[in-house]
């Protein structure tokens, strides 16, 4: 049984709004990650909320478990951490809200691969990341070391899928996102 993570905690201070609440398509972008994730098959979905807890909150799907972290100014791992705290045992994908993008293909990858898994494309890691259960003890040491540190041992994959580079963390990536056919 796979999970998902979903980290929405920032203050999106280059976007100046917070992303979670960005709208693709007619959905914003947390509801239509716990969408697309839920329809791969994770059994619980976890949302991680922190600077703008009251707004991010109301706008979680009733299917997704929402959480705050309150140390969220401490960094990702901060929030990484409140989240596999809240997450089932098992292998969880983990991805950032601002990634909303990801084809069928990719996530059934993820969701059928043993173990952990990283989808690259032209050479470069994506999201989602497949983290397997093994690592959570490593994930939840109260440490500073950055996660890409702790996923070098993790296996990765080329995906036919430019959707899992896409970040969009400012004004321009999100109106350019939205200018892009998809």
């Amino acid at each position: 049984m796979i999970h998902a993570l979903i980290l929405a905690g920032g203050a999106s201070t280059r976007m100046g709004r917070p992303k979670a609440l960005l709208v693709l398509d007619g959905e914003t972008f947390v509801a239509r990650l716990v969408r697309q994730l839920h329809a791969a098959g994770c059994a619980q979905i976890t949302v991680v909320g922190g600077a703008h807890d009251a707004q991010i909150r109301p706008a979680v799907p009733d299917r997704a478990v929402y959480v705050h972290a309150p140390d969220w100014a401490e960094g990702m791992r901060a929030s990484l951490r409140v989240g596999l705290g809240a997450t089932l045992a098992g292998d969880v994908l983990l991805t950032h809200v601002d990634r909303p993008l990801m084809t069928t293909e990719t996530l059934t990858m993820l969701t059928d691969a043993p173990g952990g898994l990283i989808p690259t494309y032209e050479g470069r890691g994506g999201h989602p990341i497949r983290l397997p259960a093994a690592l959570r003890p490593r994930i939840m040491q109260p440490d500073d070391a950055p996660l890409k540190s702790l996923l070098a041992e993790v296996p990765r994959r080329p995906v036919d899928d430019p959707w899992v580079r896409l970040n969009v963390n400012t004004p321009a990536a999100y109106a350019a996102l939205l200018a892009t056919p998809r």
